[in-house]
């Protein structure tokens, strides 16, 4: 008989996926006449190649498990993220009921150059968090961590707290100048065609612009603020918009391209007020 070495440890039963594991192993080798199994509370005695067998076993298990977590954090951050865009878009809409249909402005500045963007506006932030000041009376202009792209905030990169690298607004038909009061809105009862118009999607800057749809990069990509508009296509190779109509949909590079081919800038994804 070759030689064995004995597990030294307790009975199988004991442990219930390792113990099960090793009485297939022990039934294994009393065919081929390997050892003795004995009665219970007894050691079984195995062959390295057993004891090699089993260890393979287990690591093959261990590695479906993170796979299977990995698989279910990507669909979590999705749906989050999803969660997210459609508040978006939900407190732009209340902003429109309470401004003559005047969506969010993507940015206004003062008579002394100060900006607010779209995300600082304190009508839109109330719609959005229900709450405008701190307790100490200071005027809040963040979005909380929780209202953020999940993927974004776990990479705790730049600006990972704040909505730039998170969320930004279509703003291919609006001016992003410096003018004093300059109206840089949409209006919603000029938008044609609602479900097949661009509100917001995932990005890297409060913006989202035509000429930055397709600068993500697939095999690198930047969960982080990069000040140029990019789409981000964070999930599952996918960037995620929120439309008008309030439904939030995924498109993938191809996807954009056959925008492209139907009008490009002109379309009325990227144009609200295109026919």
């Amino acid at each position: 008989m070759p030689a064995t070495r004995s597990w030294d440890g307790q009975c199988p039963e004991k442990y219930p996926i390792v113990g099960w594991l090793m009485n297939q192993a022990c039934r294994q080798a009393m065919k081929n006449n390997s050892f003795k199994n004995f009665t219970t509370g007894c050691r079984c005695g195995f062959t390295l190649t057993e004891l090699l067998v089993v260890i393979l076993i287990l690591v093959v298990l261990a590695a479906l498990s993170f796979m299977g977590l990995g698989r279910t954090r990507a669909a979590a951050d999705k749906a989050g993220s999803t969660r997210n865009l459609s508040q978006l878009q939900i407190a732009n809409v209340s902003y429109a009921a309470d401004h003559n249909g005047k969506l969010v402005p993507l940015r206004v500045n003062d008579d002394k150059g100060q900006a607010t963007r779209w995300f600082q506006d304190p009508a839109f932030l109330g719609n959005l968090i229900g709450e405008v000041y701190d307790n100490s009376g200071k005027q809040l202009k963040t979005v909380p961590l929780e209202m953020l792209d999940p993927t974004v905030v776990r990479a705790r990169k730049e600006k990972y707290d704040s909505i730039y690298a998170s969320y930004g607004m279509n703003d291919t038909t609006l001016q992003l100048g410096g003018t004093p009061g300059l109206d840089s809105g949409h209006n919603l009862n000029l938008i044609s065609n609602p479900a097949r118009s661009m509100a917001f999607s995932t990005a890297t800057d409060f913006r989202v612009t035509y000429n930055s749809r397709l600068n993500w990069d697939l095999k690198n990509p930047n969960d982080s603020k990069t000040a140029a508009g990019d789409m981000a296509y964070r999930h599952n190779n996918k960037v995620l918009v929120v439309y008008f109509d309030g439904h939030v949909g995924e498109m993938s590079t191809s996807d954009m391209k056959a925008i492209d081919a139907k009008g490009g800038k002109s379309n009325a994804f990227w144009s609200p007020e295109a026919n």
